[in-house]
C-alpha cells in the first residue's frame, strides 16, 4: 500500500491574502475622516446649548440624547485619531467588501444621486416630506439600478408616511405636510 501524500495547503487558495501597506494618502484621508467625527461632535455638542430646556423637565431633558450622541462622536473620533496615528489603518478583509475598489468610481450614479438630493430639497416644501422622500426613495434605487418603479415607490410611500407619522404624532417634531396638508394636517 502506497502513502497518501499529506494534505499540502495551496498558498493561493487557503491562506488569506496581506493588505497592502497603506499609502501616505489613505492615511491622510483616515485623519481627515477622524477629525471630521471629532469636529460633527463639537458642533453637535455646541448646538445643544441652545436647546431651550422647559422647567417641565427636572432630569431627563431635550439635551440628554444629542449631548450623548456629541461626546460619543467625539470620543470615537479621538479613538480612531489614535489608531490611525499608531499605524493601524482601516484594510479592507478580502471578503467584507462588496465593491472592488480597484474600479473606478461610478460618475453617472454620484451625479445621478446628487441631483435626487437636490430634487429632495426643492420638493420638500412645496410638496411635503411624504411625497418628496418617497420621490427621493425613487430616484435613488432606479439610480442605483433597481426596474421595479412601483414596487420602490410602495416602499418609499410607507417608509416616508411611517417616519412622518413618528416624527409629528409621537416626538412631536412637526415636518413639512405639503400637498397632504388636508390629510396630515
Amino acid at each position: 500500500m502506497t502513502a497518501e501524500p499529506a494534505d499540502v495547503p495551496n498558498s493561493a487558495v487557503d491562506e488569506p491574502s496581506t493588505p497592502p501597506a497603506p499609502s501616505g494618502l489613505t492615511r491622510y484621508a483616515e485623519i481627515l475622516v477622524a477629525k471630521g467625527v471629532v469636529a460633527m461632535g463639537i458642533v453637535i455638542l455646541i448646538d445643544t446649548q441652545d436647546i431651550s430646556v422647559p422647567r417641565a423637565f427636572a432630569s431627563v431633558g431635550p439635551r440628554v440624547v444629542p449631548t450623548i450622541v456629541g461626546w460619543g462622536l467625539v470620543t470615537i473620533g479621538m479613538w480612531y485619531s489614535i489608531d490611525v496615528l499608531r499605524g493601524k489603518t482601516a484594510a479592507p478583509a478580502g471578503d467584507s467588501e462588496d465593491a472592488d475598489p480597484t474600479l473606478p468610481a461610478d460618475w453617472a450614479v454620484l451625479g445621478g444621486l446628487a441631483i435626487a438630493l437636490v430634487a429632495y430639497a426643492v420638493l420638500m416644501e412645496p410638496a411635503g416630506f411624504v411625497i418628496a422622500s418617497a420621490a427621493l426613495f425613487v430616484m435613488a434605487t432606479f439610480v442605483m439600478g433597481s426596474r421595479q418603479v412601483v414596487r420602490d415607490a410602495a416602499i418609499g410611500v410607507v417608509v416616508s408616511v411611517i417616519t412622518f407619522l413618528v416624527f409629528s404624532e409621537w416626538l412631536g417634531i412637526r415636518l413639512p405636510a405639503g400637498l397632504l396638508e388636508p390629510i396630515f394636517g
